[in-house]
């Protein structure tokens, strides 16, 4: 008796290890056979149809890279670019205001929306003028960048020292104090590019991120990566070159016709200083929102 409960409990072991040697091949061929693939979620702003010669010269390769298209112009960006965009195959949504933030949400939302499948599927969001930018200038980087990056939660792609000084002083200057408030406030030793607005994340971070309350139009360019970087399990940073200013993309005859230098002075202006010290008002009171500021006073050692 006892040698035959011996053998029957033996063949059970046997049976349950044979059925989870299968199941743990399967999950491991499902992986191989179900690549992850990565959806495209971008806001729009280009009322004129300014970029649309270098859409058309990047479609090929937005094609490629994601399995879906979303995207949300602005309330100003008007029929003509949306029919483009929808015959091209995108899901395209109005934005309810010209809010950055109302635009953004909304984006991400519907990009929720249409993950099927969401251990195999990610999101990804970046500046739809950025975008075309980066895939007209370094198509090779961008490819890379995506296709090398898909087995983390959160990517963090920000701009080298190169692309970052690109941009107007006015941008420099204070998108410079976000980048170092926002390091700090993720303990990280160094600062990184926190305000570049470019970044690929799974389903679960885009439910929580949406869900967060926001007091500013444009303060989460600064808090929104540091909430993802801290939810994430999984995460990374990366640099490219393709993030270098892409607005003059828009302004090619008027940049021929005047010269760079004397377009650029727009961009220098008071009135632009006053845009870009509200952007920076805006992050530090949206991180203040999520931080905790404890008081540390250091006495100088005089001991010495």
């Amino acid at each position: 008796m006892f040698f035959k409960y011996y053998t029957l409990t033996k063949k059970l072991l046997f049976d349950f290890l044979i059925i989870d040697i299968y199941k743990f091949y399967r999950k491991k061929s499902n992986k191989m056979n179900h690549p992850i693939s990565v959806i495209l979620s971008s806001t729009f702003h280009d009322p004129q149809f300014k970029l649309k010669s270098l859409l058309k010269s990047a479609l090929p390769l937005i094609k490629d890279l994601f399995s879906k298209l979303i995207i949300c112009c602005t309330p100003t960006t008007g029929d003509k670019v949306s029919n483009f965009l929808t015959h091209e195959g995108f899901k395209v949504v109005t934005g309810p205001s010209m809010r950055q933030i109302d635009n953004y949400k909304k984006v991400v939302k519907v990009a929720l929306n249409y993950i099927e499948s969401p251990q195999t599927e990610k999101i990804f969001y970046i500046d739809f003028d950025r975008l075309i930018h980066w895939i007209n200038t370094y198509p090779d980087e961008i490819t890379k960048t995506l296709k090398g990056n898909i087995d983390v939660d959160y990517l963090h792609i920000g701009r080298t020292s190169r692309a970052f000084n690109t941009h107007p002083i006015t941008q420099r200057e204070t998108e410079v104090i976000m980048n170092e408030l926002g390091s700090k406030a993720l303990g990280l030793l160094k600062t990184i590019d926190i305000i570049s607005v470019c970044f690929l994340f799974t389903k679960e971070l885009g439910q929580k991120i949406i869900k967060i309350k926001n007091y500013t139009t444009t303060g989460f360019y600064c808090t929104w990566p540091v909430i993802f970087w801290k939810l994430a399990t999984k995460k990374r940073y990366v640099e490219v070159e393709g993030h270098e200013w892409e607005t003059p993309d828009r302004f090619k005859i008027e940049i021929a016709k005047h010269g760079y230098k004397k377009w650029l002075k727009q961009y220098q202006t008071s009135t632009e200083w006053k845009k870009r010290v509200q952007f920076l008002h805006d992050s530090i009171l949206e991180l203040s929102q999520i931080v905790d500021f404890q008081f540390h006073l250091k006495e100088k050692n005089n001991s010495n």
